[in-house]
This record gives structure tokens, C-alpha cells and sequence, in this order.
């Protein structure tokens, strides 16, 4: 049985259509408000719509756009969390962006668990 809705509210990135609905599917579960965008640039327009929580963005190999991105939602929406899923943990975090990155590889219920941990700290 699902979970009340939250008040939490997620911005989903992901380009694969499968992964983004379960993922989505995962979070709705936990009673999170998801939101699901295939790019940075449809990611962009939602946040110009709505205001999120959390910000969800799988960068799979290549991790300079995910990181760029980052780094101007948190200069437009300091409040905004953000988690990163990549591949191993490829790319370097030198910097408070994103605020916590996990492996895609760790699956939903890893990713379920830090979502919780950093909407508790918010």
C-alpha cells in the first residue's frame, strides 16, 4: 500500500523512458510528488513552472553537462537538494555540487534511502 503523498516534491531527469518510470514508480511508493523530465533542457522548463525539493538527474557516462546543470540550478535555487546517479561513481565531486551522488548501479531501493536522507536535511 502506498505511503501518504509527501511534501516533498522531485524533479526526475532520466532519458531512458523504462528506468525513468520505475524509478518514479519507486519514489511515488514512498509517497513522493514526482516529476519526470528525458532532458536538461525539459528539466529546465519545469523549474521555471514549479518548485522542487529535490532534483534527481542520472548523468551515465558523461558527467560535464550533469555537473554544469548543477551548478546553475544551485545559483537559481540554492535550496534546491540535488542527487547525481552515474555510472560507478565516475566522475569527480570537487565541489558542494551536486549534494550527494549515487551509483545507478545500487538500484531504487539505494536510491529510495538517500532521497530519504537528504529531504530529512532540508
Amino acid at each position: 500500500m502506498p505511503r501518504p503523498e509527501s511534501k516533498f516534491s522531485i524533479l526526475l531527469i532520466e532519458q531512458d523512458m523504462t528506468i525513468r518510470y520505475l524509478r518514479a514508480l519507486a519514489l511515488r511508493l514512498e509517497g513522493y510528488r514526482v516529476t519526470p523530465a528525458e532532458h536538461l533542457d525539459e528539466a529546465r522548463l519545469k523549474l521555471q513552472e514549479k518548485q522542487f525539493n529535490l532534483i534527481i538527474l542520472d548523468v551515465g557516462h558523461f558527467a560535464e553537462p550533469g555537473l554544469q546543470f548543477c551548478e546553475e540550478v544551485k545559483g537559481n535555487y540554492p535550496h534546491t537538494k540535488l542527487l547525481m546517479q552515474g555510472e560507478d561513481r565516475i566522475f569527480p565531486i570537487k565541489s558542494s555540487c551536486p549534494d550527494t551522488a549515487v551509483p545507478k548501479q545500487d538500484g531504487p531501493l539505494q536510491l529510495v534511502k538517500e532521497v530519504q536522507r537528504l529531504l530529512q536535511s532540508a
